[in-house]
């Protein structure tokens, strides 16, 4: 087919498709004879009255919209068309109510047309979690608002945008503007809205991923209290998030009951990631407690719903990494590929979301909000030549500043670099482990331990290290003196002047030394996840590992790990 052709079989598609709904929202409605003499306040009134009630209300919203076509009132019609969106199935037709709200009022210098259908189909994205869409037409509702000063929807919009943003993961941002529109609805005294609720429960659940708990803590109590004066639907998602402390806290019994307590009313929600991350938190907990069977099950309805959502959003990410772990520990390989493949899929997808929805947000939000600053800043200098010398100041500090960071992250690389070339180099020293009776020999202090308990002790010692039992977790002196059958005394006697160590640093030292050599000549080991090899050499938690490794060899292992892949090739 030529390109001529395609033209014009694309003319007559969106011909087509414009004439059918064109057919369908320029039906002629019967006006009903009670209401044929009503004025649009009047009308307007009923709607309101009776907004529960969907049948009702469409009568009244189409002989709004009848009133004002006939009146030629194009932002009647926008008002009209923007409301009968909310009471319309297809989510075709949906999209073409606001499509036409927008056509009709975009030119029409209003204060809430065309933001408000803009905000609308925002919304109608955001909740099919395409970020992208959703994002772009937040963008022109905030163009709007702007442009025709509603500041009340301005930081509306904004906070909109805060929701995407804290999708993306990038938490801290979203909390500066949650705490931007939340400073707003209190200066103008604004507290008994659904907004101001929405806020607030936003505002708790940021603080939590950005791990302040007793921030988050605060306002879920202010946000229970709300909740019972306004709108009790709000209770189950401030339940929920207090679940969620309670699992960052620990106490696993309390965050089970609110998560599972509030997840019927979560399930019922048009959008899905309230339940998405109550099933993660309950696999997170019955993970924390072992129960791993449970924590599987949680883990693969999340996987459910985004096989059949395509549901996004990178905290549950970690769900895959169990379940392919779990198949893996159970040898049920198939199983174990299928979760890689879905990992796969996720990681590609929302890598994806993440380049288009954050180029976005850079170039339209992020560069807009930057370049008003600067505006306010020229103003201000040309207003009080001391602000203008200041600022000239300013940028001098930040460009030294940055130049200092750079130089600092360079010499930082440059360190990396020779500590992690120092440990390739280093050869595994193994005559340290098979010639202890050289060394032995060569004490000469005095343990007050006899020679036969000595030389017992050093032997034991010998096989400990041979078998790898340094490896088991939770190693002491006193489980030692019991394997060895012996004093936990003269363990710790041996250690200190055989070794030149305290106990503690001779079990890590042995454990470091073992991950080291797994991690250079071992690619599956590589492999594993931070948490895994620590788990894999018997420390007890992730960050006592990563702060050793550094304390010992000056790296972390994330760093090792990249590095020895690249070197590797």
């Amino acid at each position: 087919m030529n390109k001529i052709a395609q033209i014009i079989q694309l003319v007559f598609i969106l011909f087509s498709t414009y004439f059918s709904f064109s057919q369908q929202v320029e039906r002629r409605f019967e006006i009903p004879d009670s209401l044929k003499h009503r004025s649009y306040a009047e009308i307007y009134k009923k709607y309101r009255n009776t907004s529960r009630d969907t049948i009702k209300s469409q009568i009244y919203l189409k002989t709004y919209l009848e009133k004002a076509r006939e009146d030629g009132d194009s932002i009647k019609m926008a008002r009209a068309y923007g409301l009968l969106y909310y009471f319309v199935e297809d989510d075709e037709v949906k999209i073409q109510y606001l499509d036409e709200s927008i056509k009709l009022s975009e030119n029409k210098n209003h204060l809430f047309y065309p933001a408000f259908p803009y905000s609308s189909k925002g919304g109608f994205y955001l909740n099919k979690w395409d970020y992208e869409r959703a994002l772009d037409n937040y963008l022109m509702a905030l163009k709007f608002t702007k442009k025709n000063k509603n500041t009340d929807f301005q930081y509306l919009t904004q906070h909109n945008i805060a929701i995407i943003k804290s999708k993306l993961g990038k938490h801290q941002e979203a909390l500066d503007i949650f705490k931007e529109c939340l400073d707003y609805e209190e200066k103008m005294k604004i507290r008994d809205t659904l907004d101001y609720m929405e806020i607030i429960v936003d505002l708790a659940e940021t603080y939590t991923k950005n791990s302040m708990i007793d921030s988050s803590d605060y306002y879920l109590k202010r946000g229970f209290s709300l909740s019972k004066q306004y709108n009790n639907g709000f209770y189950y998602r401030f339940l929920f998030n207090q679940g969620v402390n309670f699992y960052y806290k620990k106490e696993y019994v309390k965050a089970e009951f609110n998560i599972k307590e509030s997840l019927p009313y979560l399930s019922k929600l048009e959008d899905k990631r309230h339940t998405v991350n109550a099933y993660f938190y309950l696999g997170r907990i019955n993970e924390s407690i072992a129960n791993k069977s449970e924590a599987n099950y949680f883990y693969k309805k999340i996987d459910s719903i985004f096989q059949n959502t395509r549901y996004i959003t990178p905290e549950v990410r970690e769900s895959y990494s169990f379940l392919i772990n779990y198949y893996k520990v159970n040898q049920d390989y198939k199983n174990q590929l299928l979760y890689v493949e879905r990992l796969l899929k996720f990681d590609s997808i929302l890598h994806q979301n993440n380049i288009l929805v954050n180029e976005k947000l850079i170039k339209k939000y992020d560069t807009a909000q930057l370049l008003a600053e600067q505006e306010k800043l020229i103003e201000s200098i040309h207003g009080k030549n001391s602000y203008f010398k200041r600022f000239i100041w300013f940028l001098i500090v930040a460009v030294i500043v940055i130049s200092a960071l750079f130089y600092y992250q360079y010499q930082r690389r440059k360190r990396y670099s020779k500590r992690f070339k120092a440990l390739i180099e280093e050869k595994d020293d193994s005559t340290k482990k098979n010639n202890n009776n050289i060394s032995i020999k060569s004490k000469k202090r005095i343990l007050k331990i006899s020679d036969d308990i000595k030389e017992d002790i050093l032997y034991k010692i010998q096989k400990f290290e041979e078998n790898l039992e340094f490896l088991k977790p939770n190693i002491t002196t006193t489980s030692l003196a019991i394997q060895f059958k012996t004093n936990s005394k003269y363990i710790s006697r041996i250690i200190n002047t055989y070794k030149e160590k305290n106990f503690t640093n001779y079990i890590n030292d042995l454990r470091l030394e073992y991950v080291i050599q797994e991690l250079k000549t071992n690619k599956k080991f590589r492999n594993y996840t931070i948490k895994a090899i620590a788990n894999e050499i018997g420390f007890n938690t992730t960050e006592a590992f990563s702060k050793y490794f550094h304390k010992k060899t000056g790296l972390y292992p994330s760093y090792f790990i990249k590095k020895m892949e690249e070197y590797t090739g």
